[in-house]
């Protein structure tokens, strides 16, 4: 009975260590209690479900072991290669035509890996802030985004979703979410805009489109430019001292608030003891230099969501931002809009890459006191379409909300970049993209005649109704509201104030509601000040 005891005794305790190893090999694979899978040797930016970029190379790299030899085969085609002394490696791929058919991809190295349901079409990075980011579940409202996500069921269309960071210096690995297929379970997530005008793209083009969404709500347009842009930029030197001498850009920023705080206490004080109310106190300074979760420096947002996603083969670029380039009242839009555009291209090594705009909406929250700062945004979005070769832009002035700086349509928005790019970048006749542009401007007596271009077989009145936020000035350059009728291919303008007009402004006011001067194709007129200079 002892001896069997004892034998007992030996297994359970054999039994124990046994699970006690087992469970020291299940901890030395997990992380916080998950298996922890190896990494990857192919970039973050493949993987199954993806769309690869038809009728150019297409580069496909990843990390291993250095000196590993890789193989990598897809559509018939097979490349090796090894990696170098950091483990980095590429191979390109031949173009291939597009194909909706399901393909596997395979990577050869320390490991395999198999990318299955790999398709070859278009590829457009949508980038931007809140407004591109501005999900399908919400882009409009009395019901109709639950209509479309029940709806949204494309198995060409697919959407990779690079992942938030920041980081002071330039990235070699992007973070990214794996591709996905365009079903209802994940399209109420996905960019609205980047939905609609893939949506409308593929209905005309009948070829799979894949979407890179990188964007991040409120950020102004200098954290998505790369360092170099600012140095080799001279109007851009305001931002010089960012990158060279932060202390004192934050000592001065913090300075400058100060005598705004002073300020305030005295006339505070004043109205306090007058017995009136007491005026607001100034906003708070922002660190214009770091921020623990919000992306402030210059170039962080490049560094981490522009600059490792390249060279991976796209079509074009759509940018929707603006924005929070209003607020800072800074004149500078235009230089960095055209310097971001010129980097992001030399990233891609494309010097025609296409790059769409979209116009910021009107809206009623931007600045005080002058309810013109979104002309500060406006007017560059407008120069940079018509002066940078390979960049378009689609108006917005019918759209805006007053109350609400995310317009809920988003699907115009699709529709018109869809326009755009099947007109410019693919080549199609006979689309009309743009809505009236101003021209030019002549005056008979006490009328300012405004002409125009891209009118589409004629001007006309959205609801039918007078044209409104057209305003005029005289010799004072004093502008008042004014009367505008449509004549034939141009507007005539007038007000019985003014009798000898110098100089006309339509929509130029942050708060003009949705404006109605559009053509034929029902695309709205873009705003315009002929006393600011044309590009």
């Amino acid at each position: 009975m002892n001896h069997a005891c004892g034998k007992l005794e030996k297994i359970l305790i054999g039994c124990g260590l046994l699970c006690l190893l087992l469970l020291l090999g299940v901890r030395a694979n997990t992380a916080y209690g998950r298996p922890r899978r190896l990494p990857p040797i192919i970039s973050e930016m493949f993987s199954s479900n993806m769309v690869l970029q038809r009728d150019m190379p297409v580069p496909v790299w990843g990390w291993d072991k250095p000196g590993q030899k890789i193989k990598v085969s897809f559509a018939g085609q097979t490349l090796t290669t090894t990696a170098g002394a950091d483990g980095h490696w590429i191979v390109r791929l031949k173009p291939m035509h597009a194909s909706s058919t399901p393909r596997t991809m395979t990577v050869v190295g320390s490991r395999v890996e198999h990318l299955s349901d790999v398709l070859v079409g278009d590829v457009w990075l949508c980038s931007g802030q809140s407004n591109m980011a501005y999900n399908l579940k919400g882009w409009t409202r009395g019901g109709h985004s639950a209509e479309e996500i029940k709806r949204a069921n494309h198995p060409t269309i697919r959407l990779l979703l690079v992942n938030r960071s920041i980081a002071g210096y330039p990235k070699a690995k992007a973070s990214c979410a794996p591709w996905s297929v365009c079903r209802p379970s994940v399209a109420w997530n996905w960019t609205a805009v980047g939905y609609f005008f893939a949506r409308d793209l593929t209905r005309k083009l009948h070829i799979p489109i894949g979407i890179i969404q990188s964007d991040w709500g409120g950020t102004t347009i200098s954290v998505w430019m790369p360092k170099q842009a600012f140095f080799s930029t001279p109007k851009l030197k305001y931002y010089w001292p960012l990158f060279t001498n932060p202390k004192t850009v934050i000592n001065s920023v913090y300075s400058r608030y100060i005598v705004e705080v002073r300020k305030w206490i005295q006339a505070a004080q004043a109205a306090k003891a007058a017995g009136q109310v007491m005026p607001p106190p100034p906003p708070a300074a922002r660190n214009p230099i770091t921020s623990p979760n919000w992306p402030t420096r210059p170039a962080c947002l490049f560094n981490t969501m522009i600059h490792p996603l390249a060279p991976y083969a796209i079509k074009g670029v759509v940018w929707y931002q603006g924005e929070n380039d209003v607020f800072p009242g800074l004149p500078y839009y235009r230089w960095e809009l055209t310097a971001m555009i010129q980097y992001w291209r030399k990233l891609w090594h494309r010097p025609n890459l296409p790059f769409d705009l979209v116009q910021i909406c009107p809206c009623g929250c931007y600045g005080r006191p002058w309810d013109r700062e979104a002309s500060l945004v406006w007017q560059p979005e407008e120069d940079v379409a018509a002066t940078v070769p390979h960049c378009g832009i689609i108006g917005t002035m019918d759209i805006g909300m007053l109350s609400n700086i995310h317009p809920f349509d988003k699907k115009d928005v699709g529709y018109r970049l869809s326009l755009l790019a099947l007109s410019k970048t693919y080549g199609f006749k006979g689309i009309v993209y743009e809505g009236p542009m101003y021209k030019g401007m002549t005056i008979h007596g006490h009328e300012a005649i405004i002409h125009f271009k891209d009118i589409d077989g004629g001007l006309k009145s959205r609801n039918g109704k007078p044209l409104v936020w057209f305003a005029i000035a005289g010799a004072n350059h004093h502008f008042v509201k004014a009367d505008a009728r449509i004549v034939g291919n141009t507007v005539v303008v007038t007000a019985a104030s003014v009798r000898h007009p110098v100089a006309v402004r339509y929509g130029w006011n942050d708060r003009i509601g949705k404006s109605n001067l559009e053509n034929s194709a029902g695309l709205p007129a873009m705003p315009f000040a002929t006393d600011v200079p044309q590009p």
